[in-house]
């Protein structure tokens, strides 16, 4: 069987972005070697950040999906840290409670804050 090990987003400074995902989501970093840097959240697939190789464009129009309790402190912790509100926490008509920022060090990346609705 197979399965997600992990997901690459490719961003112009991975160093940047990891330290941004630290502060405003509350991530760890495993490791931060510049043009790469790992991070990784509880009972979650790590994150990898990589460097745009030669002629490689860096990732865009990506929605990062965080299973978290409590969307609203998520996001209130999020924007007080930072992040720039992309969509205030709402029940949506799919049977989530989900909430959005985005960070300047990541552009092009989507964070969405999500639970199901109980």
């Amino acid at each position: 069987m197979t399965g997600i090990r992990a997901l690459t987003l490719v961003l112009e400074d991975p160093s940047a972005a990891a330290i941004a995902l630290r502060d405003v989501a509350g991530w760890s970093i495993e490791a931060d070697f510049g043009s790469f840097a790992s991070l990784t959240a509880p009972r979650s697939i790590p994150l990898w950040l990589n460097a745009p190789s030669d002629g490689e464009e860096p990732s865009r129009g990506v929605v990062v999906h965080m299973v978290c309790e409590d969307v609203d402190a998520a996001f209130d912790q999020a924007v007080s840290r930072g992040a720039a509100a992309v969509r205030e926490p709402t029940d949506m008509d799919f049977g989530e409670r989900s909430a959005c920022v985005r960070i300047a060090a990541a552009p092009g990346i989507t964070i969405d804050f999500s639970r199901p609705l109980e």
